[in-house]
């Protein structure tokens, strides 16, 4: 019995570690999208500001599922184009 209580306790702390990280992930994702708009490079790249949107909402709609992998997965995904275009405009100045 005891063990099965372990296990049980072990389960729901990784979910609980699992959820937070999938949604520390997407307000960091929210936290950037506003850095480039801001810095008004949705202006320069519409396509980019358009995939990073659609990932976001993915982001979202996974995590209300409790998918909090796939959640995390299109959060950091996101992440990772508009770094990509801060690098390139040379607007990296701080981690977000």
């Amino acid at each position: 019995m005891a063990a099965i209580v372990l296990k049980l306790v072990l389960i729901k702390k990784y979910n609980m570690e699992e959820t937070k990280r999938a949604k520390v992930d997407i307000d960091k994702l929210r936290k950037i999208l506003a850095e480039f708009k801001k810095l008004a490079l949705h202006e320069k790249y519409p396509q980019i500001l358009q995939w990073v949107e659609n990932y976001l909402h993915d982001a979202e709609h996974f995590y209300n599922k409790k998918d909090y992998y796939s959640a995390f997965g299109a959060a950091n995904y996101a992440f990772g184009i508009i770094d990509g275009i801060l690098i390139i405009e040379g607007k990296k100045h701080e981690e977000v």
